[in-house]
């Protein structure tokens, strides 16, 4: 800075003089290069300072401390956990009702998280029967299941119910919808659905509902053990699934 203040005053100097001879042009010049040269050099470096501190600001903002996450105030720790029968898995449960519009506007979330999920990590799906209609929706889930074609017709029948409205009060009524858009065998989808098999799993459901105290839709629940509390956004919801998930993992 010293240098650099020198530079200036000397060139103020013999910038106001008068002098003709080439000699005192030549040093004018030497000085004018050497002083911009310091000048820029400053310059670059202090705006590559302000941009590094702006870069940490923003960072410090946006991107939440997964050691920032309390149990109590971010999420709940269920007592007793629910048994999910797997020590070599993390089991992630989505509680859901096809009825639901806002299950419907989270599925684009799980959709994410199942395709990027680690490999020791599995989703399982549960419907729920919060009232007598949604019987009928939990029962076409695991006959789809059962018969193979979920995959296909998990999101199709989402879209179904809350984009194109439609309205299924029977099991019969939901047959024919999967057997005129999938191929699905009506009398077998009917027959799975009103299996001892099927109903034992709806029941499954309603108890594993009541452990893990689910109480609105959708849910999630990490391991049996660890379930979300009300976040901001869909988003900070899924960031704290994964927190969750490696917590379990360690």
């Amino acid at each position: 800075m010293k240098k650099l203040t020198v530079f200036l005053a000397l060139f103020l100097v013999i910038g106001c003089s008068n002098a003709d001879n080439k000699e005192t042009d030549a040093a004018v010049d030497a000085v004018k290069a050497e002083a911009k040269q310091v000048v820029e050099a400053k310059v670059e470096q202090a705006t590559e300072a302000v941009k590094s501190e702006a870069k940490e600001a923003v960072a410090k903002q946006v991107m939440p401390k997964a050691v920032d996450y309390q149990a109590g105030i971010h999420y709940t720790v269920l007592n007793p956990a629910w048994d999910t029968q797997s020590e070599d898995e993390v089991i992630v449960y989505e509680f859901f009702g096809y009825l639901c519009p806002h299950c419907y506007s989270f599925q684009p979330y799980m959709k994410a998280f199942e395709q990027r999920k680690k490999d020791n990590v599995k989703l399982v799906r549960v419907p729920v029967v919060f009232q007598p209609i949604w019987k009928i929706y939990a029962q076409a889930y695991y006959t789809a299941e059962s018969m193979g074609v979920l995959e296909k017709t998990h999101n199709a029948f989402f879209e179904a119910i809350h984009q194109h409205r439609k309205q299924f009060r029977t099991i019969e009524q939901i047959a024919d919808w999967f057997a005129a858009g999938y191929g699905v065998d009506k009398e077998q989808f009917l027959s799975t659905a009103n299996s001892f098999m099927v109903d034992g799993m709806i029941r499954k459901g309603d108890q594993m509902m009541r452990q893990m105290q689910i109480t609105s839709t959708p849910t999630v629940v990490v391991n049996g053990k660890f379930k979300p509390n009300k976040v901001a956004s869909r988003d900070d919801m899924m960031d704290l699934v994964d927190y969750l998930i490696e917590q379990e993992i360690k």
